[in-house]
């Protein structure tokens, strides 16, 4: 059994008076358009023309009646396109007089630009059918060279043309006939790149969205650009290789060879340049501040142990604000261990701060020490008085005045039992020296009297209740009738008394 000893003043004045002391995003995205042909007859509109000919010369038209291309988004055609398959229905008359002899030398299918500039065509064949005439009925296949396709995509959404070039001839002398015979507006759009989130210098993943599968995504940053794709699911996804730029400007840019308006997305990276520093690399817990911890959130008990080890963190980069940063452990089992943990038991992790995808960690895992808690008297006057009273002849109770506050803590384990007892000397007249007529005595329930003497009287007892600190106070309840009370015999003499008092406290079972 552990004693802990107090003693205090006791004292009785004049008798007049005694005086006695003691805390996948899946985006909406077109489908790249591919090689296969589509049958797109029903967007042109027929409109013939001579764009090119001799004087009073009339447009040959060929009565088209079908036309199919590759790369077709939403029925149009786009600045991709480059194969066409032109299908006719009709014969063709040469224009030129009889007597001037013309012949047919060849004919072709073409695709041109609204003011006349060729952008692909297709030898046709045709068959004769009199001097003068020539079944022209079937397909042509219209191909945009290689070396047009630039010209074809700058063309997207602008007006392109299906129509026809023939050639007559006769004696070293040659007339060309061009004609436009329907048209229809090359598809066009402007292209939408996002970036998902804000960048983190920390983070070399950067990714977003784009408008169509398979468009070019660049990424410039500082005036180095790497490039990827828009995937099938619309997402773009890139690895920069290494840490970003704090505070640089991202450009995000999208293009393809579809002839869209490219699209321009920026933004600023984020990060930081963290420091965490600690007070204390160790700390003591009692089994109270565990027991603690089981009735708060994890935040709460986070905050409690930064709070002890003095744990702060800035970012540099931010003119040495805490502002954003986020204080935790490197081991997510770090809490759940802790509240697990029992008497003379220890714990340790490295403390992490985090900002703008950026962490950095303590130098070295900072360790909570769990004791066996400890069981002590909190306060203790320094002086406790009973009231000065008039001498009546008879025996009388005298009330307690001044400080008798006599407090214990318990640090311990919930259930944990401890007792409290006290021990006095006599009180003597401080002139005289002879010994007060009465005695001091404690009562409960303000009937029973329990004399106290020079042997240790019981006072209180009781059991550690759950909760950090927790704290008995002896005078709480206490009323004019109940507590410790001196008794003045009939026979007592006017004088100052005083004397000491001997309190004990002891992790012994309750009475």
């Amino acid at each position: 059994m552990n004693q802990i000893f107090k003693k205090t003043g006791l004292f009785l004045t004049a008798f007049v008076g005694v005086l006695l002391s003691s805390k996948a995003i899946r985006a909406a995205v077109l489908t790249e358009p591919t090689n296969t042909m589509q049958d797109i007859t029903n967007t042109f509109t027929s409109a013939p023309r001579l764009a090119e000919g001799p004087a009073g010369a009339k447009p040959f038209s060929w009565g088209t009646t079908k036309i199919q291309a590759n790369f077709v988004r939403d029925g149009h055609l786009t600045g991709r396109t480059d194969k066409l398959i032109v299908t006719s229905n009709g014969k063709i008359t040469i224009q030129e007089p009889t007597s001037a002899g013309y012949e047919f030398q060849n004919i072709w299918n073409t695709l041109s630009v609204d003011a006349y500039a060729e952008l692909g065509a297709g030898g046709k064949t045709g068959k004769s059918t009199s001097k003068r005439e020539m079944d022209i009925s079937g397909d042509t296949t219209v191909t945009v060279p290689a070396d047009r396709a630039a010209m074809m995509a700058s063309n997207a959404g602008k007006r392109v043309w299906i129509g026809n070039k023939v050639q007559t001839y006769h004696l070293k002398k040659s007339n060309y006939y061009i004609t436009q015979e329907a048209y229809t507006d090359v598809g066009q759009i402007t292209l939408k790149p996002t970036i998902t989130g804000t960048p983190a210098s920390a983070n070399p993943i950067v990714s977003g969205t784009g408008t169509q599968t398979g468009d070019k995504i660049s990424v410039a940053v500082d005036g180095t650009t790497k490039e990827t794709a828009v995937k099938a699911d619309g997402t773009w996804s890139l690895d920069w290789g290494g840490r970003l730029p704090t505070r640089a400007k991202m450009t995000v840019t999208e293009t393809n060879a579809y002839g869209d308006k490219p699209g321009t997305v920026e933004a600023t990276i984020s990060g930081a340049d963290l420091a965490i520093t600690v007070k204390e690399t160790a700390i003591n817990l009692t089994p109270s501040d565990i027991e603690g911890y089981q009735s708060v959130s994890d935040d709460q008990v986070l905050a409690d142990l930064i709070k002890r080890f003095g744990i702060t963190a800035i970012d540099k980069a931010d003119n040495n604000s805490s502002t954003g940063i986020v204080i935790g452990t490197s081991d997510s089992q770090f809490l759940k261990n802790l509240r697990q943990a029992n008497g003379g038991t220890s714990a340790s992790t490295s403390f992490t701060a985090t900002k703008a995808g950026e962490t950095v960690t303590t130098d070295k895992p900072l360790t909570v020490s769990v004791g066996n808690g400890i069981l002590s008297f909190s306060t203790m006057p320094t002086r406790s008085d009973f009231a000065k009273t008039m001498i009546n002849g008879q025996g009388q109770i005298v009330q307690r005045t001044g400080d008798w506050n006599v407090g214990v803590t318990d640090t311990r384990k919930s259930g944990s039992p401890w007792r409290l007892s006290v021990s006095e000397s006599p009180l003597t007249n401080s002139e005289t020296g002879k010994e007060l007529s009465g005695y001091v005595y404690y009562t409960a329930d303000g009937q029973t009297e329990t004399k106290i003497g020079t042997g240790s009287t019981f006072i209180a007892s009781g059991q550690k209740a759950t909760g950090v600190g927790d704290t008995y106070k002896l005078n709480d309840g206490w009323t004019d009738n109940k507590g410790i009370l001196l008794h003045a015999n009939s026979d007592v003499t006017i004088g100052s008394y005083n004397g000491t008092m001997d309190w004990s406290l002891s992790d012994a079972p309750t009475k």
